[in-house]
């Protein structure tokens, strides 16, 4: 009958103490080199593996993480996911994913029992509208996308002000005034920059934000469709559309193909987050990028460095990386 091997028989074959031999596999000093060298040896000879949940035991550590985002099906956050993923990876961590369906009452569970399985730290993109909802979370937390004006912790985003300013600013340059934009909540510091940034753009160039132009609801595709069937439908209809986000822009390319409309020549169209209706379109979508993959990598770092400080209370890294324009073409040149 087989019997498993255990910590007793590499202490036998490297004739060493048990207590020595479990100071080696948990990392911890006061092993001679001799006598570690003669561990590791037996250790290999033997194929011996150690028990991950006793070494996480004296260790204190589990070398998991827990990434929860609102929606697993959207690609931003796929792409966030690979991001970390990846850098976990590097370090020997093993990354939990969770969806929260955006819903603060499924996170809330989640959080709760990954505390109970005494992860390592957290990576979240939250659906809760304030920092102080993930308080009893003694952990090391790096906030990712959505970020609060007040915000201890570490956090990532992205220049959304900038990056809706140049979409604004690009559909000016190709002489549009009658400007509309599409977007959701303004839950969260981020959502409130991505308004914030196109509304700056037309008062710069004396253009009106007129209210007729605004749309403001949720980030969902739906939205999007709706709204753009309706800003179409005005007797004077908006020359151009801003689409805050990717899935937002997805319904106003169907309502646009749903109208039998052309994309530029009848109405012209710039969305914020690259996707693959956008590049496969005819013609495609000039949209505003934004490094996603980048953006979990470097959440992943924030994380791993402060989990290797062993000091969760540290001041908050706040990482902001830039965002960029993809010119395609969907914005027709008026002339004036």
């Amino acid at each position: 009958m087989y019997k498993p091997l255990t910590i007793k028989d590499v202490a036998k074959k490297a004739k060493v103490s048990v207590s020595t031999v479990s100071r080696v596999i948990n990392g911890l000093d006061r092993v001679k080199p001799e006598t570690h060298r003669r561990v590791m040896e037996a250790i290999e000879e033997l194929n011996f593996v150690p028990d991950k949940t006793a070494v996480s035991m004296v260790k204190k550590e589990t070398k998991t993480i827990v990434l929860l985002v609102p929606d697993t099906m959207n690609p931003f956050y796929t792409a966030v996911i690979q991001g970390a993923e990846n850098e976990a990876r590097k370090d020997g961590y093993l990354l939990f994913v969770c969806s929260s369906n955006d819903d603060p009452q499924t996170e809330e569970s989640y959080i709760n029992e990954l505390i109970s399985k005494n992860v390592d730290g957290f990576i979240i993109i939250p659906c809760q509208n304030s920092h102080l909802a993930y308080s009893q979370i003694q952990k090391p937390i790096v906030f990712v996308d959505r970020n609060y004006l007040i915000n201890l912790n570490h956090s990532v985003t992205i220049d959304n002000f900038g990056g809706s300013y140049q979409a604004a600013q690009h559909l000016i340059d190709y002489g549009h005034e009658r400007i509309a934009i599409i977007y959701g909540e303004t839950l969260y510091l981020n959502q409130k920059e991505r308004y914030w940034g196109f509304e700056r753009a037309l008062r710069d160039h004396g253009l009106p934000v007129s209210a007729s132009y605004v749309k403001e609801g949720d980030w969902l595709e739906e939205h999007g469709y709706k709204s753009t069937m309706e800003l179409l439908s005005l007797d004077n209809p908006p020359t151009a559309i801003f689409a805050a986000n990717n899935l937002i822009c997805k319904g106003s390319i169907k309502a646009v193909r749903d109208l039998k409309l052309k994309l530029a020549e009848d109405i012209s169209l710039v969305g914020f987050d690259d996707h693959e209706l956008a590049s496969f379109m005819i013609p495609p979508v000039t949209v505003i990028d934004r490094p996603n993959l980048e953006m979990g990598k470097a959440a992943a770092e924030i994380l791993l460095r402060s989990l290797k400080s062993k000091n969760s209370e540290q001041a908050g890294q706040k990482v902001v990386l830039g965002t960029s324009l993809i010119e395609r073409s969907s914005v027709k040149k008026i002339k004036k």
